[in-house]
């Protein structure tokens, strides 16, 4: 019989090996588990904060983990009569899950009218924790309100313009968070119109008039909840068929507005094509303009500034009128097609521009395609501007009165000789000056169904 001439070494180097190889399974294994190891628990978020849910709520919320993975995920709604599961999933490692909690809540009849609390819990597919995963549990509570609010129209019978403006007056309940007119895809919202009686509402609004004349108007007012009513009001529109114009344009008067413009302007490039240029100028950098005084109407006034008719220009003549659809005409052919939104007024070189009425300057600056420029806010989302000025006398966050000077006309920006051009907006959509030129108007049309409020 042979010997074992193995010593204890020999022994030892086996078992030695057998513990490298056990050592190198278990790290095999943690590497292949490694996100796995980690105490980061998922994230709950949702989309926006919210106190008040309504009928049908926009509410979104996203759950995500970025380590092991999700593995569970739950969402309750409780209330005083018990606990409604809106959301019980098991997940395979998702790394993000989103949920449409508002369509869930809205279409879940077990889910009733008051005071609610939402419970969000997450579970991922962590190892620590003794195996059970991290947790993340997020609560909010709510009020869950299904009554939309009240509203009635009190003005009556209301002659629109296509292209003009109108004044409608209203009362609305306590809980109304925004109200206004909405016609077509535009909103004018309402401010309040009596002292004494804090539910009353008016709201300026325009039929645009670019829009059909059947366009849908109406009030609309909407809670805290997202509960929204709407009421519509008795009106009788005017259409109005609006000026077409050939205006050319030649060499010459390219090389004249397009480096003064292009110098002012940060999001105009010069491509070296002159006809290219003057197309952006006219078109993107037209809307980029119109879509800044819309903005700053958000910051209108919520009263009226303004005190009786606006005045034209004195002494001007118009040259363009309101709406003129303009087709530019470049070497016998149509380069381009715009709106003229406003008047061209003129009466003498550098003639003193004055303000049409009161109110608060809110631009005194070159803008655009209007050059120098002054706009004046009147309150309630209405808007003058006076364009192509030659020098500005104001500052911005000036008050001025009717008739005070605003500094004198010039031919700054996309204009071909001396002139004003005087343009009026409500909350960002253009309206035709002459009616609020015209003082039996606006006696009809707002002061008299203002004054019906006090």
């Amino acid at each position: 019989m042979r010997k074992d001439h193995r010593g204890p070494s020999s022994r030892i180097s086996g078992l030695g090996v057998v513990v490298i190889i056990a050592l190198g399974v278990a790290i095999g294994v943690i590497g292949l588990n490694f996100k796995r190891w980690e105490f980061r628990p998922p994230e709950v978020t949702f989309d926006r904060e919210f106190s008040s849910l309504g009928k049908n709520p926009v509410l979104n919320l996203s759950v995500s983990d970025a380590g092991s993975g999700l593995k569970h995920v739950t969402v309750r709604v409780k209330r005083k009569e018990g606990e409604t599961v809106l959301v019980d999933e098991g997940l395979n490692n998702e790394s993000s899950k989103s949920y449409d909690l508002g369509k869930l809540i809205a279409g879940n009849d077990k889910v009733s009218e008051g005071p609610a609390t939402l419970t969000v819990a997450a579970v991922d597919h962590g190892l620590l924790r003794f195996f059970q995963g991290n947790r993340a549990e997020v609560t909010r509570e709510f009020n869950l309100d299904v009554t939309p609010p009240t509203l009635e129209v009190f003005s009556g019978q209301h002659y629109i313009n296509q292209g003009g403006s109108d004044c409608v007056v209203y009362r609305v309940s306590e809980d109304v968070v925004v109200s206004g007119v909405q016609a077509g895809p535009h909103f004018f919202p309402g401010f309040p119109a009596s002292k004494s009686d804090p539910k009353m509402r008016f709201a300026l609004f325009a039929l645009a008039y670019d829009l059909p004349a059947d366009t849908p108007i109406q009030v609309t007012a909407r809670d805290a909840a997202g509960n929204e009513a709407k009421a519509g009001f008795w009106q009788k529109i005017f259409p109005h068929k609006f000026r077409s114009r050939d205006i050319p344009v030649d060499d010459t008067f390219l090389r004249k507005v397009i480096p003064e413009i292009l110098s002012h302007s940060t999001t105009v490039k010069d491509s070296g094509e002159q006809v290219k240029v003057f197309v952006d100028i006219n078109s993107n950098l037209r809307k980029q303009n119109h879509a800044k005084i819309a903005e700053l109407a958000k910051a209108s006034a919520g009263e009226l500034l303004w005190n009786g008719a606006f005045v034209q220009l004195s002494n001007s003549q118009v040259e363009s009128f309101f709406a003129d659809r303009r087709s530019y005409i470049y070497q016998g052919q149509k380069i381009d097609e715009q709106d003229h939104v406003g008047f061209d007024l003129s009466v003498v070189k550098n003639y003193p521009i004055e303000a049409a009425n009161d109110g608060k300057i809110i631009l005194a600056e070159y803008f655009g395609i209007y050059g120098n420029t002054v706009l004046i806010d009147h309150g309630a989302g209405l808007i003058s501007l006076y364009g192509h000025m030659s020098s500005i006398g104001v500052k911005s966050g000036q008050m001025v009165k009717k008739k005070e000077p605003l500094g004198k006309s010039g031919e700054t920006g996309l204009a071909g000789g001396d002139h004003l051009h005087f343009g009026m907006f409500l909350h960002g959509v253009p309206v035709d000056p002459r009616e609020w030129w015209d003082a039996h108007w606006i006696t009809d049309h707002v002061t008299d169904r203002l004054k019906a409020t006090s």
